[in-house]
């Protein structure tokens, strides 16, 4: 299991906001999941692999309490 940072918006003006945070069997199943979960009303829906992302600040306390759930 993968897990996702999902990021969209309804309307174009509007920024990419966080959404949730998801898990699916592997790659190609991912943007199904995120439909299914998320419903199909976005102009745009992303999914960022959670390995992926590179922490440059990130206070001490929200990583353990991460590490924990």
């Amino acid at each position: 299991m993968a897990r996702y940072l999902v990021f969209g918006r309804k309307e174009y003006p509007e920024p990419l906001r966080q959404q949730g945070v998801m898990e699916a069997v592997d790659g190609p199943a991912a943007p199904e999941e995120a439909m299914r979960l998320f419903g199909r009303d976005w102009v745009e829906l992303v999914l960022i692999p959670e390995a992926d992302v590179r922490w440059v600040l990130r206070r001490q306390e929200a990583a353990e309490e991460e590490e924990e759930t």
